[in-house]
């Protein structure tokens, strides 16, 4: 019976997950085409104009006029964000409320299963199919940095004799090269930015499951999720704004999703990627955990949430269908 249930999930969540597959797919190579396209150091003036909006990134801005950097912000993406929270708050609410809302839930429980079965067959369609979901964006990025070129303009320079600096030849134009951009960028980079994407994803989904275990409606579940995200957007934004606010970040789960710092420490300090705590970081001015630690801290929260839901569920009367 318990492998009836993962096959009845795994049917039920098929269409879901294969159209945010095909979107996190595709919308990485897309975006890294478009990047493609330009040649970042010419954005390189835009810099001193958005200079204020430093304070809300966890890197300098110049992290930005580089193509890991570049590529890096695909995980910020509100497209990419959008698939992962979809999968998970869909899966979540689905366990308890969604069954009782439909009214199938008493038949369920009239089968040979027991409520932890229950909870367990959602868990593990969920959580591999998130795991699979984070998978293939890593994989359309991948695939988008090894089949796609930038372009880089060649300058002709003349050494002048007996000092060390050169000097450009005016009197020819400079010339264009397009170049791979494995050259420059190299997938491995953002193993660890998934590996925080994938947190983030469980965070909600456990976050979306305690809702379901003691709700009855699934619209008021999804509503309930999207107002404690909401808030804790709201409250990560607020933390950046001013000083005054910063002791803000410690109550938002959200400050554990850091990609783009992810992304630094892997191509700048590439033997500090797999550590737990990583210390004092000078563009935030705090102490910090490490990538691995960010992304162990979101998998703990929604473990946690997970377990108490099991709790939940485990003591509660259910409602009769109506």
């Amino acid at each position: 019976m318990f492998r009836q249930l993962i096959k009845k999930y795994t049917i039920e969540s098929f269409l879901l997950w294969g159209a945010c597959a095909l979107v996190l797919l595709l919308f990485p190579w897309v975006r890294i085409w478009t990047i493609s396209q330009f040649e970042l150091a010419g954005f390189a003036p835009l810099l001193d104009q958005i200079r204020s909006l430093e304070k809300f990134s966890p890197v300098p801005l110049e992290q930005f006029l580089t193509y890991e950097g570049v590529v890096g912000l695909t995980f910020d993406e509100p497209i990419l964000l959008l698939c992962v929270l979809v999968w998970s708050i869909a899966r979540g609410s689905d366990v308890v409320s969604g069954e009782l809302g439909r009214g199938t839930m008493e038949m369920l429980l009239a089968q040979p299963v027991s409520r932890t079965q229950v909870m367990v067959a959602h868990a593990l369609v969920s959580v591999l199919g998130l795991a699979c979901l984070v998978l293939i964006a890593w994989c359309g990025l991948a695939i988008g940095i090894e089949t796609n070129q930038v372009p880089i303009s060649t300058q002709r320079w003349f050494p002048i004799p007996g000092m060390p600096i050169s000097i450009p030849n005016f009197w020819s134009e400079a010339k264009t090269v397009h170049v791979p951009l494995s050259q420059f960028v190299s997938p491995s980079l953002y193993i660890t930015p998934s590996l925080n994407l994938f947190s983030l994803g469980l965070a909600v989904w456990g976050l979306s499951v305690l809702m379901s275990s003691w709700d009855q409606y699934r619209w008021r579940t999804i509503g309930l999720v999207l107002a404690v995200y909401v808030a804790q957007f709201l409250l990560f934004l607020l933390s950046k704004s001013t000083p005054a606010f910063k002791p803000l970040v410690h109550g938002t789960f959200l400050a554990a999703y850091q990609p783009d710092w992810m992304v630094q420490v892997a191509a700048q300090e590439p033997q500090r990627a797999g550590d737990w705590w990583y210390g004092w970081v000078e563009n935030s001015g705090i102490y910090s955990l490490g990538p691995l630690g960010f992304s162990a801290a979101l998998i703990g929260l929604g473990v946690a949430c997970w377990g108490i839901a099991l709790l939940l569920f485990s003591r509660r009367d259910l409602p009769a269908p109506l």
